[in-house]
């Protein structure tokens, strides 16, 4: 008897936990490149980014110029979730927020409801400053950018995909060779 009563506790608190776990916001990070123009804000997400230079230079040809970063977030538990920043890191723990100029419509914090999502962006210039200033900090590593948003509670939700910039010496020999 003491068995089946051990058994129905244990599932029991197994059915608790999994309530806990599935009830609670579920949030998940995209990132995307893309451009702000009139009338709005054109993304790419980064897995689809073959060649950065080329996706900005298409779309300042339809009159999207100014370039950024964004991060997507979307909600698909069922609770809501404040969230207090977005920005983006480094692995080697360097890490970028945005303080002014963000480009969205929705002021951070922001409580972000069951089932609803939101974008936030940042001018492109940021980002290739972090990127600059990670690879003064560490010469001999690749640091892949990745956006997060940092929830109430202190925890970061990174997006799944990263994306890499060209070191300046990448860049100085693609350009020495292009010359020639």
């Amino acid at each position: 008897m003491s068995i089946i009563a051990l058994c129905v506790g244990i599932g029991n608190l197994t059915w608790q936990m999994a309530l806990y776990l599935l009830n609670g916001p579920r949030i998940q990070v995209r990132m995307a490149v893309g451009a702000f123009g009139p009338g709005g804000l054109v993304t790419v997400p980064v897995e689809n980014v073959k060649n950065l230079t080329a996706t900005f230079a298409s779309l300042a040809q339809q009159g999207f110029s100014r370039p950024v970063l964004a991060v997507h977030v979307v909600n698909t538990g069922r609770l809501g979730v404040e969230l207090l920043e977005f920005g983006i890191d480094v692995p080697n723990g360097a890490s970028f927020k945005l303080l002014k100029d963000a480009i969205t419509e929705t002021p951070m914090p922001h409580v972000l409801e069951p089932h609803r999502e939101s974008t936030w962006a940042m001018p492109f210039e940021h980002v290739a400053a972090m990127a600059s200033a990670s690879q003064a900090a560490w010469p001999n590593d690749a640091n892949p950018i990745r956006g997060y948003v940092r929830r109430a509670g202190g925890k970061k939700i990174h997006a799944k995909h990263t994306l890499r910039l060209a070191r300046s010496a990448d860049r100085e020999r693609v350009q020495s060779d292009a010359g020639s």
